[in-house]
């Protein structure tokens, strides 16, 4: 199965690597930017100067440019894409969107995250009514090989790309500010670092190996009258709770506003 990714930034970098390492896979990427090509080529990664070339060839093709960009590379390739599994990355591009500007394909909508680029990212997939199941199962089988998948209706792709899209910032603020916790209790800043980066490590590790509620985990590790209840009175005090819920919904609002810029309604 030939796989061409039209876009060579961070991300089509990730899904290249991670793509490479399933079987019976050949991957290229098409990206304009020559110092991208040479980088990408460095990794062993076969490259195009134009998406024309590298969709000719495929049996899947990858949508991995910016949102502004979707429309004209649409126009530029859409006779040679007629008929093939198209995948989308880009924030805010509807499936009804990519089938208007580019009719005759079967579209899956994917939404990774930039963990991609560590292969730990948590992807969604959201085919078109054309799609078949087993375009879900490739589509399913290529991305887990940079994280795991989930299947989402598209009704629920904003709120996604507020919660899981845009989620690793929160946590890297959570990382930053727990380090400056141990900073200014004396520890020096790069063992805070690393402690502060494990225990967000560690935590995520057991929710998804034990499958247990985090507030569940969460009690295991409270005992009365000791530390961690003393932590978890001062986040609570500070709201804590409510502004992480509140940068979703902020977030899932934005990608919502973006979409509809995208489609002009």
């Amino acid at each position: 199965m030939k796989v061409s990714i039209l876009g060579g930034g961070t991300m089509g970098e990730a899904l290249a690597k991670g793509f490479s390492t399933v079987e019976g896979v050949e991957v290229s990427v098409a990206e304009v930017v020559e110092e991208r090509r040479r980088i990408l080529e460095k990794e062993g990664i076969r490259t195009y100067a134009n998406s024309r070339e590298a969709a000719k060839s495929a049996d899947v093709v990858i949508i991995a440019v910016k949102p502004k960009d979707v429309k004209p590379l649409l126009d530029d390739i859409k006779d040679l894409v007629k008929g093939k599994l198209v995948i989308s990355i880009a924030a805010g591009v509807t499936l009804s969107y990519l089938e208007k500007e580019a009719p005759g394909c079967r579209y899956i909508r994917a939404m990774p995250n930039i963990a991609a680029t560590v292969k730990a990212a948590i992807t969604t997939l959201t085919p078109s009514t054309k799609a078949s199941q087993e375009d879900l199962e490739v589509a399913e089988k290529l991305f887990s090989s940079i994280g795991s998948t989930l299947v989402v209706d598209e009704g629920l792709v904003d709120a996604v790309t507020g919660l899981s899209g845009s989620g690793p910032a929160y946590i890297f603020l959570i990382i930053e500010a727990l380090a400056e916790g141990g900073l200014k209790t004396g520890i020096p800043y790069d063992k805070a670092l690393k402690l502060a980066s494990w225990v967000v490590y560690g935590a995520a590790k057991m929710v998804i190996e034990t499958k247990q509620d985090p507030a569940e985990l969460r009690k295991k590790v409270t005992t009365p009258a000791g530390t961690t209840i003393e932590g978890l009175v001062r986040l609570e005090e500070a709201g804590v709770r409510a502004a992480f819920i509140r940068a979703v919904e902020a977030a899932s609002k934005r990608a919502a506003e973006i979409s509809k810029e995208i489609s002009g309604q």
